[in-house]
């Protein structure tokens, strides 16, 4: 039977929507594998908030999806309607990657005073994370346009 066909009764059939994104039933599904890990690693607190903090966050999701939804829940749930969600969620994203530069400049020079080489070492490694993927990030779009 294809879409087109209508069921007997003549309403056309529906297809049946998954109620959240890809990207959010990627997330969800990872952290809870993770939580699951935790429980079996014995380090069942952490587990059960690792769980709860992605049921809880798939909900939201879904909820983000439903009709009648504004634009700051679509956007914040990563569940985009149309482009304009789609170009403030990038406009965010892009303000969260400043902050998240500038904080972990922040960092390294308080792991430089406090002289933690475990805290410096993984603050350096950070900012250099950042930095790449800020550099290529600049790389692909100036050539794309």
């Amino acid at each position: 039977m294809s879409m087109d066909e209508q069921e007997p009764q003549g309403r056309p059939r529906r297809r049946f929507r998954w109620p959240i994104s890809i990207v959010n039933t990627v997330i969800y599904s990872l952290a809870t594998l993770f939580g699951v890990w935790l429980i079996a690693s014995d380090r069942l607190t952490a587990g059960i908030i690792m769980i709860l903090a992605a049921t809880f966050g798939a909900l939201a999701s879904a909820y983000a999806r439903r009709r009648g939804s504004g634009d700051l829940e679509r956007v914040n749930a990563l569940e985009f309607a149309d482009e304009r969600d789609r170009a403030a969620a990038r406009k965010a994203l892009a303000t969260v990657g400043v902050t998240a530069l500038i904080a972990s400049m922040v960092q390294l020079a308080i792991a430089m005073v406090i002289e933690d080489p475990l805290f410096a070492l993984l603050s350096s490694g950070m900012l250099i994370l950042l930095a790449v993927v800020w550099l290529i990030a600049n790389w692909y779009f100036v050539r794309r346009g």
